[in-house]
């Protein structure tokens, strides 16, 4: 198998069964061990698994308040997005503040940790602290200076089992001059102490070291004299954040309101072929209606989730002639979406936020590329398939992987549940069925009678000749890695 990802489906129990912040003497070596393991090993764990989805949801509020902010009367459906708002936020808010104190005691009791053990379950609580900031700083604040949206969340609604004030203990939360020092005191031991493990070359080691280097309230500082001011943090979001082609454009008190198709995407630069038109044309002049696109971002936080070369799979639309030629762009699944289409809109991904569509050039903020085309497939099993693949559009992401679900997708899984007449290989881990990106790419040089690599750029140079001797090095190379 080229690609691994071992889903960990016990809930919270093992990070959460170690002893909390200044309480060590139950510490076993024995729970050390399991806790290490997990930490090290290359696996979507669970406090992975907390984060994404608090990221996701992070961009599910900055949507919303895009949509409801100058809305004068609010309808049912309005209030109920905004209860589930709350209720999102509150479902992970224990196990966000549990995470945050667990170690915060690292900063000066070693315990029985190593070195290098004692400054990655630091980083899971500095990383858990900075996500609370930047969940407020980014998302929430937009809320607390917008009257009506305000007094709404923090209503009590008994409907939804919701408490009053809550949105006001997320304020509270953030100007805690205590929760404040207590951050600063992680920031100081991890400034101090990191460069000592610039070696370690482990996904959930470097998983958390890009969440907190790339944090907007880490870079900004806890200092209480520290002024959020509008240009700081409008430079700050967009060297630190990609938010697509839709960047934030209009900003309240410290930041913008309006979202882009990936906020919330954190990444250390940008892809090798951003914004290269070179490219984007020589893209639009190779890609077919219904073709699979591979892409490589060593840069993203994302990149670090998932082992293997290939980090994520998505199916391109085709564009309106296309889909025209193909006689569905009257069809009502189609009609449904044309405006986007018409917008070029043409790429269909499942994302942290949930299966959407997005530009070419949107999608091209990579390294690599790879475009794989079935050249064994009719126009009339095509067309079905791009339906299908449409009627996926608005699923939640899937942070088990699982592909045995319907409800929730994963990008690799829109390709399985839409290429439904390829023999996908798959992997069960841990009781669950899998497939990854690179389980995608290897039909391109498992199955060479139906597919084609019509196109493969890796770190930022066009491949000319011998694209599946590339791309057969590629995964190899990644399956030798782990």
């Amino acid at each position: 198998m080229y690609k691994r990802i071992i889903i960990l489906l016990s809930s919270f129990s093992i990070l959460f069964t170690f002893t909390g912040c200044g309480d060590s003497s139950t510490s076993t070596p024995s729970t050390t061990e399991t806790l290490t393991s997990v930490a090290s090993s290359k696996i979507l764990n669970p406090y992975q698994a907390l984060i994404e989805t608090s990221l996701s949801y992070r961009v599910k509020a900055l949507r919303l308040f895009e949509a409801l902010e100058d809305k004068e009367v609010l309808t049912g459906a309005d209030l109920d997005a905004l209860h589930h708002l709350t209720l999102n936020q509150l479902s992970l808010k224990d196990d966000i503040a549990e995470m945050i104190e667990k170690y915060q005691y690292l900063t000066e009791d070693a315990d029985v940790y190593s070195e290098k053990e004692r400054m990655e379950l630091l980083m899971i609580s500095l990383s858990a602290i900075l996500l609370r900031y930047d969940n407020y700083l980014l998302a929430y604040i937009n809320y607390e200076n917008n009257t009506k949206l305000r007094e709404l969340l923090n209503d009590e609604d008994s409907a939804y089992d919701i408490p009053e004030n809550t949105l006001n203990d997320m304020i509270n939360t953030y100007n805690s001059i205590t929760h404040r020092d207590d951050v600063k005191k992680m920031i100081a031991f991890y400034d101090k102490n990191i460069q000592a493990h610039e070696a370690v070359n482990e996904n959930f080691f470097l998983y958390l070291k890009i969440m907190i280097d790339q944090s907007p309230s880490y870079q900004l500082g806890f200092d209480n004299t520290t002024e959020y001011t509008l240009a700081n943090l409008d430079s700050l979001y967009n060297t630190t954040v990609d938010v697509g082609d839709d960047a934030l454009s209009t900003l309240t008190y410290t930041l913008s309101k309006t979202l882009g198709n990936t906020a919330g995407l954190v990444e250390t630069r940008k892809g090798k072929l951003y914004e290269d038109a070179a490219v984007a044309t020589h893209v639009r002049s190779v890609i077919k209606a219904g073709d699979i696109l591979l892409e490589k971002t060593p840069f993203r936080l994302t990149d670090k989730l998932i082992p293997g070369h290939w980090g994520h799979a998505v199916v391109y639309i085709g564009t309106t002639d296309e889909l025209k030629a193909l006689g569905i762009w009257d069809h009502p699944i189609v009609k449904e979406f044309q405006q986007q289409i018409l917008d070029d809109k043409l790429i269909d991904e499942a994302l942290r936020d949930d299966v959407q569509l997005n530009t070419i050039e949107h999608f091209l903020n990579v390294d690599d590329i790879a475009i794989m085309h079935d050249h064994t497939e009719s126009d009339k099993a095509k067309a079905e398939r791009i339906i299908l693949t449409l009627r996926q559009l608005g699923k939640e992401y899937d942070f088990n992987f699982d592909i045995e679900t319907s409800d929730k997708i994963v990008c690799s899984e829109l390709v399985y549940a839409t290429s439904i007449m390829i023999d996908w290989e798959t992997e069960e881990l841990v009781g669950i069925h899998t497939i990854s990106p690179d389980n995608v790419a290897v039909k391109s040089i498992e199955d060479v009678s139906i597919f084609d690599i019509t196109l493969l750029y890796h770190d930022g140079e066009e491949i000319k000749t011998d694209k599946k001797e590339m791309m057969q090095s590629l995964l190899e190379n990644a399956e030798e890695e782990e």
